[in-house]
């Protein structure tokens, strides 16, 4: 045994035939059993089998323990923990990816909902020829300037034929001879193809108005209507089966809302002029007419429509006498001329219609008035199926001077309560049927409004003109009546006729004051900055919170996971205010820094305490900070 190294046996037993050894031993350097007695080799063959497992087993002995059922056993209960190990390993990651905090898709925004919106008033803007009236070719040299204003949207007053009979002064463009035909003042087919050519070369879009609600009294539809012998049209509009009103109806611009025809011997309908008389939309007909001048704008690549007058496109079928006494349009309730649950219809009809129109590959745009009480949110989702994109936003335009913080907020509650989940707001400060927004308000009340508007979720649509705080005053007295809307002519200089025209043309209204300057104005800047803020992901696509909100301050915060947080905070008030705003939203840090400051004190990217903001007067800041993780 000198020398052996290995493990020595007490005993072993006759296996297969094997002798029975006292002691054995086993070299585990030469992997030689060898009898403990006397260190003799024992040969392979007669080798015993030892009764227990021992240190350095050879092959045969460990295969000979491993079968035994008791290792059996063992090996399958160490095998079944590491995969039960394992397994509950996978499913606690595989739980932990399904139930922690991940960030959100945030989804795409369409054209409309990215960019501004310019509305213009055609015959007022730019005058190309010099005939004193605003035309096409004048709206394309100017898109580098709305361009460069920061709007990529123009929304175009109607620009179709139209009658001869009502003077242009009154503002005829409601009065359309044909749908589908460039207004001879405004410039030829050529001119609208060139302006949608240019605009969309400049990557901006091109919406125009639509006017389904009524035609001129020259139309060809209504000059047909009114033969007394029978004819393809005849129910192309709303006639009284006598000469005399059927029931006590109202014009909107005052007298009954129906007139006799000598020629047909009955009465049509009218809810705005005599001239105008209203299109009959029961008739399947006119809505095929209606449709087909949708396709054929959609066809020359126009990205979208405005419908004008929406909540009077339907009338009571009965014609029923409306509640209320008196001879004036006021002195009505006005249940069965206005918001007709048709309307609501025949407006998905027209948003369906103009989604599965792909000549441009974009998504098309169809907004509409809310006039005549219709309600918001059957507009934005009509009976739960996909209404139009943007009811126009007008809660604003009878709103003057004062409005202080709790002005504010009612109004951008009042608005964003009726937007459906998963809906787009809009905010709107002018249109050519409201007092100018600088005739309402003076220039630092603007500027605090508009801060506030195009950094709210929403589409912001600005009137022509309001950039530079046009107003309704000007050389010839002021032209602002419920019949003469608020259209005066663009300043571009201050020239004779402020850049319109030639200094020798007869402009066809006045050309327009400026309450602050020309295109100069610091308004202007201030819009391209909040333009600029506006392509930031969080506001693009960001979650909107109300922080403080009081008398004078009016804030929010605009947010999305994994993108810079901003606190907006505007100041209605005369005075500077300083709030704290640590606690006022759960993610607003101690300190930030200073992306926009518009009337107080700090300067851009310094470092703003969030726990003593101070705003300026009628002033706003906004204050930004890199996004940090919310912890489980």
């Amino acid at each position: 045994m000198s020398g052996k190294s290995g493990v020595y046996l007490v005993s072993s037993k006759p296996v297969d035939g094997r002798q029975a050894f006292d002691n054995i031993g086993y070299d585990s350097e030469t992997k030689v059993t060898y009898n403990g007695a006397d260190g003799v080799e024992i040969p392979p063959e007669v080798r015993p089998i030892p009764d227990k497992p021992y240190r350095g087993m050879g092959k045969e002995d460990l295969l000979h323990f491993s079968t035994q059922p008791f290792w059996s056993r063992l090996r399958m209960i160490c095998v079944s923990i590491i995969i039960i190990g394992w397994l509950a390993l996978i499913i606690a990651v595989v739980a932990l990816v399904l139930i922690y905090p991940k960030c959100r898709d945030p989804g795409s925004r369409s054209w409309w909902q990215t960019e501004a919106v310019y509305k213009i008033y055609v015959p007022s803007f730019k005058d190309s020829d010099d005939d004193g009236v605003g035309d096409l070719a004048g709206i394309e040299s100017k898109l580098d300037y709305i361009r460069d204003l920061g709007f990529g949207i123009i929304s175009l007053s109607p620009i179709y034929s139209t009658a001869n009979s009502v003077p242009f002064l009154i503002g005829n463009d409601l009065a359309i001879t044909n749908h589908t035909n460039i207004g001879v003042k405004f410039g030829t087919m050529t001119d609208f193809d060139n302006l949608i050519k240019a605009a969309h070369d400049k990557g901006m879009y091109v919406i125009l108005d639509f006017i389904p609600n009524q035609t001129s009294d020259d139309h060809p539809w209504f000059l047909e209507s009114r033969m007394s012998s029978p004819n393809d049209k005849k129910n192309f509009y709303n006639w009284a089966e006598t000469d005399t009103p059927p029931n006590n109806w109202k014009s909107v611009y005052g007298g009954p809302a129906w007139k006799n025809d000598s020629m047909r011997n009955k009465a049509y309908l009218h809810q705005f002029t005599p001239e105008m008389p209203d299109l009959n939309l029961r008739s399947a007909v006119v809505l095929e007419e209606l449709q087909g001048i949708l396709d054929f704008w959609l066809n020359r690549g126009v990205d979208g429509f405005n419908v004008r007058d929406a909540g009077y496109l339907y009338e009571d079928y009965d014609l029923r006498d409306e509640p209320g006494t008196g001879s004036t349009y006021d002195d009505l309730e006005h249940i069965y001329t206005t918001n007709q649950p048709e309307v609501y219809n025949v407006l998905e009809r027209w948003r369906k219609f103009v989604r599965e129109h792909n000549f441009t590959n974009t998504e098309k745009l169809l907004m509409s008035s809310i006039d005549g009480g219709l309600e918001v949110t059957e507009l934005y989702s009509d009976c739960d199926r996909s209404g139009i994109q943007m009811p126009l936003n007008d809660r604003f335009l009878d709103k003057k001077n004062p409005c202080d913080g709790k002005c504010v907020v009612q109004y951008v509650d009042g608005w964003m309560n009726q937007v459906p989940s998963g809906k787009w707001a809009n905010w709107m400060t002018g249109d050519d049927s409201s007092e100018r927004f600088a005739g309402r308000f003076n220039a630092t009340f603007i500027n605090a409004f508009t801060i506030l508007t195009f950094l709210m979720p929403g589409t912001p649509l600005v009137f022509y003109g309001d950039e530079i705080n046009m107003v309704n005053t000007g050389a010839g007295g002021d032209l602002w009546t419920r019949d003469q809307p608020n259209t005066r002519i663009m300043r571009w200089s201050n020239t004779t006729n402020g850049g319109f025209c030639n200094d020798t043309c007869n402009p066809w209204t006045t050309i327009s004051d400026v309450s602050t300057g020309n295109i100069e104005n610091a308004y202007s800047e201030l819009i391209k900055a909040l333009v600029d803020l506006r392509k930031e992901q969080s506001f693009k696509v960001g979650d909107y919170f109300t922080a403080i909100r009081d008398n004078n301050v009016v804030s929010f915060v605009r947010e999305f996971d994994g993108e810079t947080g901003y606190l907006v905070a505007v100041n209605f008030g005369p005075n500077t205010e300083k709030r704290d705003f640590i606690g006022s939203h759960d993610t607003i840090p101690e300190t930030g820094e200073v992306v926009l400051s518009h009337s107080s004190s700090y300067e851009l990217e310094a470092e703003a305490e969030l726990g003593s903001l101070e705003i300026g007067p009628y002033g706003g800041v906004v204050v930004s900070w890199d996004y940090v993780a919310k912890e489980l």
